[in-house]
C-alpha cells in the first residue's frame, strides 16, 4: 500500500485505509475484530459501517491503519463508491461455507476497477470460516489461487 498510504508530517506515521469488502455474514467485522482487539465477537451483528483505528508497524516504521469495515447487505450498496474512493487497499471475504459469496468476489473486483480505475490497487482475498469444514462449499486449494492470479490479487 506504500503508493497510496499518505505520509505523516514530520515525524508522523503513514496512515494507510484499509477497506473490508464481502458479502453479508462471512466475517468481515469477526476478522476485523481480531485483528483490533485479539477476541472474536461472540454473536453476529450485521453491519452498516464501523470504523476503527489501529497503531501498527510496518517495514518496521510506526503506521496508522484505518480500517472500514462495510455493510454486506445490499440495500447499503449506495455508500459504496464513496469508500471505494476513499480505500488504498482491500480486503475481500467469502465464507467457505458459502459458494455464493466466493461468486460474488468478481463482483467486487470489478466494482473495484470501476470507481478507480486501475488494476494496481491492493487486494486481498480471504477465505474466512476456515474452522467450519464439515460446511465446507468452496474448496480454497482448487478456486481460489487461481482466481486471485486471473483478478491480480494476493490469496
Amino acid at each position: 500500500m506504500d503508493a497510496g498510504a499518505r505520509p505523516g508530517g514530520a515525524g508522523q506515521p503513514r496512515e494507510y485505509k484499509l477497506v473490508m469488502l464481502g458479502a453479508g455474514g462471512v466475517g468481515k467485522s469477526a476478522m476485523t475484530m481480531q485483528f483490533i482487539s485479539h477476541r472474536f465477537p461472540e454473536d453476529h451483528d450485521p453491519t452498516i459501517e464501523d470504523a476503527y483505528k489501529i497503531r501498527i508497524r510496518i517495514d518496521d516504521e510506526p503506521a496508522n491503519l484505518d480500517i472500514l469495515d462495510t455493510a454486506g447487505q445490499a440495500e447499503f450498496t449506495a455508500m459504496r463508491d464513496q469508500y471505494m474512493r476513499a480505500g488504498e487497499g482491500f480486503i475481500i471475504c467469502y465464507s467457505i461455507t458459502d459458494r455464493r459469496s466466493f461468486h460474488e468476489v468478481r463482483e467486487f473486483k470489478q466494482l473495484i476497477y470501476r470507481v478507480r480505475r486501475t488494476d494496481d490497487t491492493p487486494v486481498v482475498l480471504v477465505g474466512n470460516k476456515s474452522d467450519l469444514t464439515q460446511l465446507r462449499q468452496v474448496c480454497g486449494s482448487q478456486r481460489g489461487p487461481p482466481f486471485c492470479f486471473s483478478f491480480r490479487m494476493q490469496p
